[in-house]
């Protein structure tokens, strides 16, 4: 179980004044997918070998669409306890790139949809 996240990527509380934890191992396994492609490569506190590539591959290059998603899935698929992932992307009506990743996971075989 790891710690459960809001939407903004911060710590919630359980009712009780503890820190909430994930309801399930599978949830945990989605929130990890969610943290790994939003975090930059070299960025991570303790292992700088976490996250996306964003600058080197992502950012300030023409859109490459199919590298896109190919380095998202590359990154989701290497987070422990996922079996399989999926992505839709959609540019939105401010030219974002937005997607959805659907993530599989090895427990029980639920599939969880993490945005992008």
């Amino acid at each position: 179980m790891d710690l459960l996240l809001t939407e903004d990527w911060d710590l919630l509380d359980d009712g009780n004044g503890s820190i909430a934890l994930t309801p399930s191992q599978e949830y945990s396994v989605a929130q990890t997918v969610a943290t790994e492609i939003k975090l930059f490569e070299g960025e991570g506190w303790y292992d700088q070998s976490q996250g996306t590539p964003h600058f080197a591959l992502i950012l300030g290059v023409n859109p490459n669409y199919p590298l896109i998603r190919q380095v998202l899935l590359w990154r989701a698929t290497g987070v422990d306890g996922v079996r399989n992932a999926d992505m839709d992307m959609y540019i939105d009506q401010n030219r974002t790139l937005r997607g959805d990743i659907f993530v599989t996971t090895g427990l029980k075989g639920n599939i969880y949809r993490v945005q992008y």
